[in-house]
């Protein structure tokens, strides 16, 4: 039982989330890709609102702290001009990544905007050595789903009530860098 918890008493691993700002073209649209701070906060509350219905699933709180993980967390956002298009966030040890959080604003959609998100923190996980890169996607986000089967992710196991606000399931998905582990 120990062990199980050692990681909570150790030195964090050492990976490389370091990220420099840049302006990309998308679909027509000129884009600048960065990483996100605190002063991004409201604008990624008003996008989860666009996205969710209004709802927003994480909290002021809640990408501030993941913000302050530096050592093993990164989130990056797109903007055009200065509307905020779309953030991804992550998780990283040197094994593994994991996709905490992407959104895209619903008149940026299917414009290859989340899968170049995606393919950014596939990236930063490959340059970190991982073996694979995995996320939870709600079981009834077949669109979502669908994007990251596009990108080769395969499907885990389900958490039964894994999103708190509607109890919906929650599908983990993997995508394995190095080959599927036995």
């Amino acid at each position: 039982m120990l062990k199980k918890f050692s990681h909570f008493f150790e030195k964090p691993a050492e990976v490389d989330l370091s990220f420099n700002p840049y302006v990309t073209q998308i679909s027509g649209h000129t884009l600048q890709v960065m990483q996100a701070s605190d002063s991004n906060i409201s604008d990624l509350l008003k996008l989860e609102e666009k996205v969710y219905s209004g709802r927003t699933p994480w909290s002021s709180f809640s990408f501030a702290s993941e913000l302050r993980k530096w050592h093993n967390s990164v989130y990056l956002v797109i903007y055009e001009g200065s509307q905020l298009v779309g953030f991804v966030g992550g998780r990283f040890i040197p094994c593994e990544g994991h996709i905490t959080n992407i959104a895209v604003d619903p008149a940026y959609q299917n414009q290859g905007i989340g899968t170049y998100l995606m393919k950014l923190m596939i990236d930063m996980a490959r340059r970190n050595g991982a073996n694979q890169v995995t996320l939870e996607v709600r079981v009834d986000n077949e669109k979502a789903q669908m994007l990251y089967r596009n990108l080769g992710f395969v499907d885990g196991f389900v958490r039964v009530g894994y999103y708190r606000e509607d109890h919906v399931d929650g599908l983990e998905m993997i995508l394995y860098l190095k080959g599927k582990k036995k």
